[in-house]
């Protein structure tokens, strides 16, 4: 759709743009680590609540919303967009009780190394799960950005994937969080611009809002309720549970708790969440335009992950599939400059400084933070290249994440859960229900895949309460604040 040389120039573009802003804007600015890693902790409502809203918009935000509007009409898109947005305000009564027990925090990993007492089983099996859905994050949007641009320009996929890493790796390097952030509100403004020209015009030019309304059933048009059980047992519940455990899973999300003003905290996951329920919204309206007999009958979709820029680019002109382009440049490098700014948290804080080098400077630090931002890339990369499906992917990762989701809420709100609880609650879940949910993703099971989703979190629940009521110890939350 577009000419190798032009996909090139767009992406060249729009990664030097985004570089310069952040070095001009940073410029002379004496680093430390909580600058770096942190912001300085003074993330304020508006910056920060655009920056998860755009951090959350990965590959399915972006695709699969169209993908599920297209082959499984509204109780599809229905099923993907409620628990996108729940998540939000699930999440945000526990991080607004982590940020004032932990203020001083770096992440949910660290949070289980003060609150069990240095145990090294809750924190490692904590960090393997926290490392593994960074790394989820990089792979399904390196996978995602390469397909677009492979599908727009021709540049191979390997390329393709190898530009969008190393164009977040970029600017990410020069000051961490505060450049993911930054980055942030300018690529969520440019997705809700640009979102909103887009859409409606090929609408209009589809023939207006009965294009939307005959593909409301999906390319078959057998969905049409969203109460549809087919739907609700093959999709919904499953991606539910994976949507709604993944902040508890997803670095970004804590590094921006505490990261935030403590005043904020509340406001900026509320408000991201509604900020952020504008997109797959609005993109899925591509996806019942592209469903509708009328139109379905002009296009050839070879792969419908990328329903959405086939849509844009068969009504609208060549300049406005270089404006979507851009669109899901933003939304792809978003989340994964986020995800490196994640690791390297991670990285630094809870496996350097915790076990290798306790006394470690700020300059020290912030090289060894970059030195994880350019590994994870180098992994997440890799496998990448071996160009995984989407929609596996988002589920597997998924399940890994519903493997913390009540061992954190437990910890952070229960004070007779023990260590022990907390490990194999997280080992059983992980080592049971993500082998199944993986099996059941590759063979396409849609059985399987709910039974999965539901084992894994059944197992972290059984687990936590029954080690926690045979628990004769309390802990005091209190020790926190004094311990750190």
């Amino acid at each position: 759709m577009l000419t190798t040389n032009e996909g090139l120039l767009l992406i060249f573009t729009y990664g030097v743009v985004l570089t310069f802003i952040v070095w001009f804007l940073n410029r002379g600015d004496n680093q430390s680590t909580d600058g770096f890693l942190m912001a300085n902790r003074n993330l304020g409502i508006w910056r920060g609540a655009f920056s998860i809203a755009v951090s959350w918009i990965w590959a399915p935000a972006i695709f699969i919303c169209s993908l599920q509007a297209y082959k499984q009409g509204l109780p599809g898109i229905f099923w993907f967009t409620l628990p996108n947005i729940l998540c939000f305000f699930i999440f945000a009564p526990l991080a607004v009780r982590l940020r004032k027990l932990l203020p001083n925090g770096y992440s949910l990993p660290d949070f289980m190394w003060h609150r069990f007492k240095n145990d090294k089983r809750v924190h490692i099996s904590s960090l393997l799960v926290y490392f593994g859905y960074q790394l989820g994050a990089i792979i399904i949007n390196a996978v995602a950005g390469g397909t677009l641009l492979n599908l727009l320009t021709g540049i191979s996929f390997s390329y393709s994937v190898l530009i969008m890493i190393s164009t977040a790796l970029i600017y990410s390097l020069i000051s961490g969080l505060k450049a993911s952030v930054l980055t942030d509100v300018i690529q969520m403004l440019l997705i809700i611009i640009i979102g909103f020209i887009i859409v409606p015009w090929v609408i209009y030019e589809a023939g207006g809002v009965s294009s939307v309304y005959n593909g409301i059933g999906g390319v078959t048009g057998d969905y049409t309720s969203i109460f549809d059980s087919k739907v609700a047992l093959s999709f919904g519940i499953a991606t539910s549970i994976g949507l709604i455990s993944g902040p508890f899973a997803d670095q970004m999300f804590f590094q921006r708790t505490f990261a935030a003003r403590e005043d904020s905290v509340s406001k900026i996951f509320i408000f991201g969440g509604l900020i952020f329920g504008i997109v797959p919204i609005i993109l899925s309206l591509l996806g019942f335009v592209a469903a509708s007999p009328e139109v379905n009958a002009l296009l050839n979709i070879s792969d419908p992950q990328m329903v959405g820029p086939l849509v844009v680019g068969h009504f609208l002109p060549k300049w406005a599939l270089m404006l979507f382009s851009v669109m899901a440049f933003a939304g792809l490098s978003s989340t994964l400059d986020s995800a490196l700014v994640a690791t390297s948290s991670l990285g630094t804080i809870d496996v350097t400084k915790r076990y290798f080098l306790p006394n470690i400077d700020s300059k020290r630090s912030i090289q060894i933070a970059r030195m994880y931002m350019i590994g994870i890339s180098i992994l997440g990369g890799g496998i990448a290249l071996l160009k995984p499906q989407l929609l596996w992917v988002f589920l597997i990762y998924g399940a890994l994440a519903s493997a913390v989701l009540f061992p954190t809420i437990f910890a952070v709100f229960w004070s007779r859960l023990p260590a022990k609880g907390v490990f194999w609650a997280i080992i059983l879940s992980t080592v049971l229900g993500t082998p199944l949910s993986i099996y059941a993703n590759v063979t396409e099971n849609s059985n399987l895949i709910l039974i999965s989703s539901v084992f894994s979190i059944a197992i972290g629940l059984i687990v936590c309460l029954v080690f926690g009521y045979l628990s004769k110890d309390k802990f005091e939350f209190n020790e926190l604040k004094n311990n750190y």
